[in-house]
């Protein structure tokens, strides 16, 4: 009877841990993006037509249809969600594994698959919804553009051209800023604006083009932090989503908003990014959108001059009007204030993404937008 017994015991044992392998199914979702990415990576060709120009663009829209819908950030009740439920799932497993004497093996197995598998379909969701775009063609590669090695005579003819945009579109917007920008809806105005723009750029770079364009949202919660991190904005793959932090001046957010927008677009390196927020910008037909993007352009290209050329780039610079160099004292103050330990942090995480996802030179991609604005304005 005892033997029958303990046979028993054993034959539910292993009908228990047969029914936990189960949970193996969840390496399936990780395996397959893993796949995808290593194919993605040795055929950017197959990429770029298979998926970036085909598969991405609906699947990507479908996914983020509904939180395209609403005014607010989804992604960051997102992160707090996923942050509060995975502590739960945590505690929950450690307390069993404390507790349960004869199960604790299993309530390790759980644990560790639970935690694999999070991973593994985050991992096929961010391959599908951002991350074999880091594989396609550049931006560059598929419009044509001319880039190449520039004289500093380009490249002072570069900030001469922007100085002068600088200063003509503050013109326009008059000395009253905040009132300009109230009169358009503030930041749901030029959310909505930006998506025209992006729209509008498509038609001459149809590889923008996307059956549906998520407004950039404002981010609520989290916008101070990403102001210590050094962060203007962030695309949220898994809502399809442009957050932006709302705490720098104003002037700054039609640039990050187009930036985030190309993401969203499907080109996710840097520097490609930062220009074509540039160029949705510089079509624009509002003054305000233009200076943005100009501010954002002579940024760059101002750093790059003074590195090779600082009595050029002084005498440029102070060809700037007074409003604008105002504005630019505003921006550094308004940095300056969030200066710190976790911005050094922030900018190590952001640089190691960059780096994993192919961007070899990490952050100093982003120092590459000033070729590329030599490149447009040979034609």
């Amino acid at each position: 009877m005892q033997n029958e017994e303990r046979t028993s015991r054993k034959d539910a044992a292993k009908a228990a841990w047969l029914r936990e392998l189960r949970r193996l199914w969840l390496l399936v979702p990780g395996v397959i993006a893993l796949v995808l990415t290593m194919l993605a990576r040795a055929n950017p060709d197959t990429c770029e037509h298979l998926f970036s120009r085909s598969v991405y663009p609906w699947v990507s829209s479908v996914w983020g249809y509904l939180p395209s819908l609403v005014g607010f950030s989804v992604a960051q009740w997102v992160v707090i969600i996923a942050v509060v439920s995975i502590a739960c799932m945590l505690v929950h497993y450690i307390m069993r594994i404390i507790r349960r004497d004869g199960e604790r093996l299993r309530y390790m197995y759980r644990l560790v698959m639970s935690v694999v598998g999070i991973v593994s379909i985050a991992f096929f969701l961010y391959a599908m919804l951002c991350g074999l775009n880091y594989y396609r063609y550049t931006f560059v590669q598929n419009e044509g553009f001319d880039v190449r090695e520039s004289t500093t005579q380009e490249l002072v003819g570069l900030c001469n051209e922007l100085a002068v945009e600088l200063n003509a579109t503050r013109a326009e917007i008059g000395d009253d800023m905040q009132a300009h920008i109230d009169e358009r809806g503030g930041f749901a105005g030029y959310a909505a604006r930006s998506v025209d723009e992006m729209k509008a750029l498509a038609e001459e770079y149809p590889t923008l083009q996307r059956p549906v364009y998520s407004r950039p949202k404002p981010v609520t919660l989290f916008s101070q932090l990403m102001s210590y991190g050094d962060i203007t904005g962030m695309y949220f793959a898994f809502t399809v989503e442009s957050n932006i932090n709302t705490l720098p001046p104003f002037f700054t957010i039609p640039a990050t908003m187009g930036h985030e927008l190309a993401h969203q677009c499907g080109y996710m390196r840097e520097d490609e990014a930062n220009f074509i927020g540039y160029l949705a910008c510089k079509q624009s037909g509002d003054p305000f959108i233009r200076y943005s993007g100009y501010f954002h352009a002579y940024s760059y290209a101002f750093s790059a001059l003074y590195q090779v050329d600082k009595e050029a780039a002084r005498t440029i610079d102070a060809q700037l009007s007074d409003a604008v160099r105002a504005d630019y004292a505003a921006n550094r103050e308004f940095w300056a204030g969030y200066e710190g330990p976790f911005r050094e942090v922030a900018q190590g995480m952001n640089d190691a993404y960059l780096k994993a996802n192919d961007q070899a030179d990490g952050t100093r991609s982003y120092g590459r937008m000033v070729d590329l604005l030599l490149a447009e304005r040979r034609g």
